[in-house]
């Protein structure tokens, strides 16, 4: 028997997932709220939705989208709370200060997610174990009683998110290699990360109905079930390699999308919110150091009446202005519903030191305009220059939801 056969699995990646991030963050702060079911809100209405739904309140089946008229109706004792997502960033950055005294924090995967890598003998699964009950521990003393987190060990990050998911609130599961498959069988296809509703039934038309046939699956197969080279690199997470997830390490697009409250449900009142949301987006452009070719805009009507969406393109830009007159044009198109939701997307993004200058194109004080703006509301306060004249509605407006990424200060 060789050495191999006989050393101890190994695990090199501590995934960390806050539990009910948004709703912990208010029950921390406010004592009051703890042990009741709370939902977070981005308006005070019932038309709106569920950004995040603390335990208490998912025991009612209360969870981030569902209704707030519905969510009543299932728990009647429910608190809402505004969100104010400047405070959740804040708390964001003190856990990763917490995290950072036990291990350093290698990956901040989004506002509630993070990961360490593991090295030498911390990857052995009883060290690992040991450091990472340090890691909930020191969250708790450092930020507070009520910022619990679910870690998951593995030989990989793909994995170690896979395991953060299977135990909930404030778990601890391993996954080796020793462990596969079995461990993951009792999961549910779209348990695994970046299976959704249409890559299930894609699975599904391919003969994968489970994740027991997903584990048999060989690489051939799961290649033609994703239609692609992503099939192979699924099938080598799934089995334990370290390899990068598939997702670019560059912005692909910079968006916002926004649910309109009540009085803001009107063509005119989705056009005004619109163009506060490119603003937003070509602000972040311009502070990422990316430039644009295509802008997307975005319509979903009220009891799911249609959805709308067009795009146009152009020579790359970063400037607000320029991009406001191409909303302006796409806004002749839409049609004459009744707007629940809309969204503005920068597309086909260029990163600065590859920016190519249109040669017949007379706006270079223009160009200077959108910065000198920026950094204008960074030493005044947001809000302090605007393009146009927003509503008292959009005026009041403190931030969208925060999940996939961590907003910046110069956001709020």
């Amino acid at each position: 028997m060789n050495a191999q056969a006989n050393a101890s699995p190994l695990v090199n990646w501590l995934f960390l997932d806050l539990n009910s991030f948004f709703a912990s963050c208010e029950q921390q702060e406010r004592p009051e709220l703890r042990g009741r079911p709370v939902a977070i809100v981005q308006m005070m209405t019932d038309s709106t939705c569920a950004i995040a739904a603390s335990y208490e309140a998912k025991a009612f089946g209360v969870k981030t989208g569902t209704m707030i008229w519905e969510a009543k109706k299932r728990c009647p004792n429910l608190a809402l709370v505004k969100a104010r997502h400047r405070l959740y960033v804040d708390y964001h950055h003190r856990i990763i200060e917490a995290v950072d005294t036990c291990l350093p924090v290698e990956k901040v995967c989004s506002i509630d997610e993070m990961a360490c890598r593991l090295m030498g003998r911390e990857r052995e699964v009883n060290a690992a174990r040991e450091l990472a009950h340090k890691v909930k521990q020191a969250i708790l003393q450092r930020v507070g009683e009520r910022m619990t987190c679910s870690i998951g060990l593995a030989p990989s990050l793909f994995l170690g998110k896979v395991g953060s998911d299977m135990q909930k609130p404030d778990g601890l599961v391993v996954i080796t290699k020793n462990d596969l498959p079995d461990i993951l069988h009792p999961l549910e296809l779209t348990d695994i990360y970046g299976i959704g509703p249409r890559m299930q039934s894609r699975l599904n038309r391919a003969g994968i109905s489970s994740v027991a046939d997903l584990m048999r699956a060989s690489r051939q197969q799961l290649r033609l079930a994703w239609g692609g080279i992503n099939g192979v690199l699924y099938y080598e997470l799934l089995h334990g390699a370290d390899l990068q997830f598939p997702s670019s390490q560059h912005s692909q697009s910079i968006g916002h999308q926004h649910v309109l409250e009540p009085e803001l449900r009107t063509i005119d009142g989705a056009r005004q919110f619109a163009q506060h949301l490119l603003a937003k987006a070509s602000e972040r452009l311009r502070h990422q150091e990316y430039y644009c070719r295509r802008l997307g805009l975005s319509l979903s009507s009220v009891q799911d009446w249609g959805h709308f969406w067009d795009e146009t393109g152009f020579h790359e830009t970063q400037d607000t202005d320029f991009l406001l007159a191409r909303l302006a044009q796409l806004w002749k198109r839409v049609p004459h519903i009744k707007p629940i939701k809309v969204g503005v997307v920068l597309l086909g993004l260029v990163p600065a030191a590859h920016h190519q200058l249109d040669l017949f194109a007379d706006n270079s004080r223009r160009q200077k305009l959108s910065p000198l703006i920026d950094k204008i509301n960074r030493r005044y306060g947001r809000g302090t220059i605007a393009f146009g004249k927003p509503s008292d509605q959009i005026s009041r407006f403190t931030g969208h939801a925060a999940f996939q990424r961590v907003p910046e200060e110069f956001e709020f």
